[in-house]
């Protein structure tokens, strides 16, 4: 599931909690009454680069998100906004990233 909406993503924002990555900014706002599928919101702005860079880092997110859903906890809502020098990295290395960035936003 996506977030799509911009009052979704102005939730995330309000009562989220951060991490500031090398490559990426994240914020997770958990709702213990919801139990629905994990949401994912993504970024990126012209700053990023051109329109083949942004496509590439959102399929990125979007493919690790995919794979690794069971490490975000129900209900919650995650935002991503990454930043250009994530593409300089392999795959598996921003997947360690991303995964440890939110197993310590959730044991906060």
């Amino acid at each position: 599931m996506r977030l799509r909406k911009s009052w979704e993503f102005k939730s995330v924002k309000k009562k989220g909690v951060k991490h500031m990555g090398s490559n990426f900014w994240l914020q997770i706002a958990f709702d213990n009454e919801d139990k629905q599928i994990p949401k994912l919101g993504i970024i990126t702005s012209r700053r990023f680069g051109n329109a083949v860079n942004r496509n590439k880092s959102k399929r990125l997110i979007r493919e690790i998100f995919r794979k690794n859903i069971k490490s975000f906890p129900m209900g919650s809502k995650s935002v991503f906004i990454p930043k250009p020098k994530m593409l300089l990295k392999s795959f598996k290395s921003i997947e360690r990233e991303i995964l440890a960035a939110v197993s310590n936003t959730i044991s906060k």
